[in-house]
């Protein structure tokens, strides 16, 4: 696994403004701590989650659109390094995405789900940063109800995220 400062160095030669690069540090911190406290519970890399919280976001070097997970995996991967950093990248968007929406939204059809617990974690700390400030699980639920309708499968799945981590927030 590649160091800390590497992976905030890969994220400046990359293209990544400072306000993302600040953005990651603090993903990467709240992970990093959920997976601290997690780490009672399940057999954890926490280095994995360190560094995967801060590469999380790198494709936004070329995007800003939904495509900044898959562009981001591209990027980590062409680089030689662990594919479970690829992953998560690839699955860190919202609460994950399913085939079925992957499709619909233009994206290489397959599922984008968090799978590990490591995976879950960077992607659920991701959703409590907005403007660079961590909010309420209140604010990240109404954020997603406002995006994407109450009903919409992204909620759900972002509420399953929520009772399974929410004892390591």
């Amino acid at each position: 696994m590649i160091s800390k400062e590497d992976a905030i160095f890969l994220l400046r030669v990359n293209g990544c403004s400072k306000k993302l690069i600040n953005h990651c540090i603090n993903v990467s911190n709240y992970a990093l701590e959920m997976g601290k406290k997690a780490s009672n519970d399940f057999k954890l890399d926490l280095s994995l989650i360190e560094i995967g919280g801060l590469l999380h976001d790198i494709g936004r070097s070329r995007t800003n659109d939904i495509h900044h997970g898959t562009i981001g995996a591209k990027i980590i991967r062409d680089l030689g390094l662990d594919e479970k950093l690829v992953l998560i990248c690839e699955r860190h968007i919202g609460s994950g995405i399913d085939k079925k929406e992957a499709e619909k939204l233009g994206l290489p059809s397959k599922n984008y789900l968090p799978e590990t617990i490591e995976e879950k974690i960077v992607c659920h700390a991701d959703n409590f940063f907005i403007n660079s400030k961590i909010v309420s699980f209140e604010r990240v639920l109404n954020r997603f109800i406002n995006d994407l309708g109450k009903d919409h499968p992204s909620c759900k799945r972002l509420l399953f995220l929520q009772n399974e981590l929410q004892k390591y927030l």
